[in-house]
C-alpha cells in the first residue's frame, strides 16, 4: 500500500487461509497482508509445507523482499508459530519485525500435550474442527466441500504436531501475547510461557472469548495492533 507508514503480516490458525484476514483494514497508514500457506486457496496446487520450520523461514524470506518500513508479526493459533518462526529468520538476516503478535497459541517453549488429532479418520477430524470453531459448520458439512478443506487442514495439523523449536528465543522482537478466557487450547498459562521465546519484552492481554475471540472481538484486537506498531 503505497503512503503506509507500518506492515501487519498476518498468519492464519491451522486450515485458514489469508481470507481470514480480508476485513482487517486499518486505515492509510497500515498495510495488512495475510500470508497464503501452501496447498490451499490460489496455491491449491502446490505442496503442502516440509515442516512448520521451513514454512515460517520461507515466509520470512518473503517478507524480507518487501520494501523497508516497520512491520508486525501477527498469528493466530498455528499461526503464531509460524510467525514466530519468520521472525526467528528476520533476527538472523538483520531485519528483525518490529514486535511479535501470538493469538491464542501455546507457548513454543511448552511441549504439546493434548492427544494428535492429524491422524483422525475425517468424520471424527471434521467433529474436532467443529468444536474449535474457526471453520464453517456448513463447509464440514457438506462432503465435496470438507474433501476440499481437510487435505491441507490435516496437513497443518501434522506440521504442528511434528513442531520440535529450538530453545534459543528472539533477540531483539518483543512478543505481545493475546489469551481467551475460556479458550481450551490454550490457556492463560500457555499463553504466559510466550515470555521465555523472547529476549526483548514481553507483555499479554486477556480477552472474553474462546479460542476465535478475535472475531467478535477484531477492533479491540486492530487498536492493539495499531499501538503495537506504533501508528
Amino acid at each position: 500500500m503505497p503512503g503506509a507508514q507500518a506492515r501487519l503480516v498476518c498468519f492464519a490458525h491451522a486450515g485458514g487461509s489469508a481470507a481470514a484476514f480480508h476485513s482487517w483494514t486499518m486505515g492509510p497508514d497500515v498495510e495488512v497482508v495475510g500470508v497464503q500457506y501452501p496447498g490451499r486457496a490460489d496455491r491449491f496446487r502446490e505442496p503442502f509445507p516440509e515442516s512448520l520450520e521451513r514454512l515460517g523461514r520461507e515466509v520470512g524470506e518473503a517478507i524480507a523482499t518487501l520494501d523497508e518500513r516497520p512491520t508486525a508479526l501477527f498469528g493466530h493459533s498455528l499461526g503464531a508459530l509460524v510467525a514466530y518462526e519468520a521472525a526467528r529468520y528476520l533476527e538472523e538476516i538483520g531485519q528483525a519485525p518490529v514486535h511479535l503478535v501470538a493469538s491464542a497459541c501455546r507457548s513454543p517453549q511448552i511441549a504439546e500435550s493434548r492427544p494428535p488429532i492429524a491422524g483422525l479418520d475425517d468424520e471424527t477430524l471434521a467433529a474436532e474442527l467443529m468444536k474449535m470453531g474457526g471453520t464453517d459448520a456448513l463447509v464440514l458439512e457438506d462432503l465435496e466441500l470438507r474433501d476440499l478443506v481437510l487435505p491441507y487442514t490435516r496437513a497443518d495439523f501434522t506440521l504442528l504436531e511434528a513442531y520440535a523449536p529450538s530453545a534459543e528465543p528472539l533477540a531483539v522482537t518483543p512478543v505481545l501475547a493475546l489469551s481467551a478466557m475460556a479458550d481450551p487450547y490454550a490457556t492463560g498459562a500457555e499463553m504466559a510461557g510466550w515470555s521465555e521465546a523472547t529476549r526483548a519484552g514481553f507483555r499479554m492481554e486477556r480477552f472474553a472469548g474462546d479460542h476465535f475471540y478475535l472475531v467478535p472481538r477484531q477492533e479491540e484486537v486492530l487498536a492493539m495492533l495499531r499501538v503495537a506498531l506504533g501508528v
